[in-house]
């Protein structure tokens, strides 16, 4: 085996594991093996139980931490993928002048291809390799040490589509060190608070409260106009995310927070982004879609205008007395007689 894990075999010679299942796959190369087990755990008490600490996430700098004691800490970004963009761009252009394989001529790959494909995917597993090495370490630590962590729901998707940002937004995984720090801390029994996408964590004064109109990602330093404090932007809001901590309550889930009325900011300030109206569906009528009419939804009803016929009892003839029928019928046989 390529990892030694005796800690696993004297769990289960000691009957506080057992093995359930193994899986075995080929990936990136290499044969690895998913077992299945079901173990005692005990939950491990962590090293400062009582404290809390805030994670910025950003790309010059991986994680800048604030903790409740007031402490700052930066975790650097080792940016795998740039440092391997030389030998990815030599391994590409090589892998360019081999036959490659064809689906619309169903034309086979060499055998050079082949051989400069797998170099090429060589190096990418070995950046992928490397990035969960680091987050793995990073989120392992910030378990163990606090009791409750505060991240920030960052819109990765979002980040991405910059084309200037989303290699490197990539290079970051933000939302794998979300994911770690998630089950992470639920298996030592610690909190994580997930801050509100639209909270103004870098907009915040984390010593009076003040709340910028703006502030563009150019400016690295924040200034405060009211109370004149002076302090990195990334600084500035870890503090504000650990503030966070004393005041949610219940789950700590994105918006489960216990907070005070926000007052109205300048400018709409604390106002989220207007959703756009979607678009009306074209239909097969008109090319920019059907216009509806005023009289839509009315039913129409349809007026007979030609008097209907009378039936054999509603005729008026039928309706004469005897004695008037006979009366006239006598009147009729008289003029016949004086015509004739």
């Amino acid at each position: 085996m390529h990892e030694n894990r005796a800690d696993l075999r004297a769990l289960a010679d000691a009957g506080n594991m057992r093995i359930l299942s193994a899986t075995a796959c080929l990936d990136r190369g290499r044969w690895f093996v998913s077992l299945q087990v079901q173990e005692k755990h005990e939950l491990v008490k962590v090293a400062r139980p009582d404290a809390a600490v805030g994670i910025d996430l950003g790309i010059k700098t991986l994680a800048v931490l604030a903790d409740s004691d007031g402490v700052l800490g930066a975790e650097p970004n080792p940016r795998h993928l740039d440092r391997a963009q030389k030998q990815l761009r030599r391994a590409s252009r090589v892998v360019s002048r081999r036959r490659g394989p064809d689906r619309r001529t169903g034309q086979q790959a060499s055998r050079r291809w082949e051989k400069a494909n797998q170099a090429r995917n060589k190096i990418h597993h070995r950046v992928a390799n490397l990035r969960e090495d680091t987050l793995h370490q990073m989120t392992t630590r910030l378990a163990c040490e606090y009791g409750t962590i505060v991240v920030e729901d960052v819109g990765v998707a979002g980040m991405g589509r910059n084309r200037r940002l989303s290699r490197r937004v990539a290079d970051a995984a933000f939302g794998e060190i979300r994911r770690q720090l998630t089950y992470k801390t639920r298996r030592r029994g610690t909190r994580l608070i997930v801050a509100d996408r639209w909270y103004p964590s870098s907009k915040t004064c984390s010593r009076c409260g003040a709340v910028k109109t703006k502030l563009p990602l150019s400016m690295r330093v924040f200034e405060c106009d009211n109370c004149g404090l002076v302090l990195g932007r990334d600084a500035n809001a870890g503090h504000n995310l650990v503030a966070l901590a004393t005041r949610t309550t219940g789950t700590g889930a994105a918006g489960d927070l216990d907070l005070a009325t926000a007052k109205s900011k300048p400018r709409g300030a604390n106002r989220k982004t207007r959703v756009t109206r979607p678009r009306r569906k074209a239909g097969t009528g008109r090319a920019g879609g059907a216009i509806p009419s005023p009289r839509a939804g009315r039913k129409r009803e349809t007026v007979n205008r030609t008097p209907a016929r009378n039936s054999r009892s509603d005729d008026p003839l039928r309706t004469i007395p005897l004695e008037t029928s006979g009366l006239l019928r006598s009147l009729d046989d008289q003029s016949n007689g004086t015509m004739s």
